[in-house]
C-alpha cells in the first residue's frame, strides 16, 4: 500500500547520530517506528530522524491517548498524566525532525490501540485528525498510499 515507503523498527534502537549534537539522556530519540523514502533507510536499525519522513509512536492503553476528541471543550489535548507524557514524546519527536531537517512541516502518526491520529507538526504548533478507526476506515491507508 506505500511501495515508496521504507517501515523500520526503531523502538529499541535510538538515534545515536543526531541525538549524540543535543548531548542529553533526556532528549533520546527512539520512536518505535522510522518511515524513510525508499531505498533511503540507514544501514544500521538506528533511528536517524535527520532523514526520517513519518516517525510513527505506539500506545496499548486508551489512556496514553495525548488527544481526545473534542466533545464541547476547547482544547483536543488529553489532561491525564498518561496522555501528557505521550504528547511530550511526539513532540521531542516532531521538534527533532524538524531541527535536523529544512523542512516547513512534517506527519506523525499516533496509534493508540485500533485508533490511529494523523499528525501535521510545522514550527507553530501541530493539526491533530480526529481517531481513525483504521481497521474500519480506509483514511490511514489513503495516507500513506498518496504520501
Amino acid at each position: 500500500f506505500a511501495p515508496q515507503l521504507s517501515f523500520v523498527d526503531t523502538h529499541s534502537h535510538p538515534d545515536i547520530r543526531n541525538c549524540s549534537k543535543i548531548n542529553s539522556t533526556v532528549f533520546n530519540i527512539k520512536p518505535d517506528i522510522c518511515v524513510y523514502p525508499d531505498g533511503c533507510a540507514p544501514s544500521s536499525r538506528n533511528c536517524d530522524v535527520s532523514t526520517t519522513e513519518i516517525i510513527v509512536e505506539f500506545k496499548w492503553s486508551y489512556s496514553h491517548d495525548a488527544f481526545c476528541n473534542p466533545s464541547g471543550v476547547d482544547s483536543v489535548v488529553s489532561k491525564t498524566n498518561r496522555g501528557m507524557d505521550t504528547l511530550g514524546q511526539i513532540t521531542s519527536y516532531a521538534a527533532a525532525q524538524l531541527g535536523t531537517q529544512f523542512r516547513t512541516h512534517a506527519f506523525s502518526l499516533l496509534i493508540v490501540r485500533d485508533r490511529a491520529r494523523i499528525i501535521r507538526w510545522d514550527r507553530e504548533g501541530a493539526i491533530v485528525t480526529s481517531a481513525i478507526d483504521y481497521n474500519n476506515e480506509p483514511y490511514l491507508a489513503d495516507f500513506f498510499h498518496r504520501y
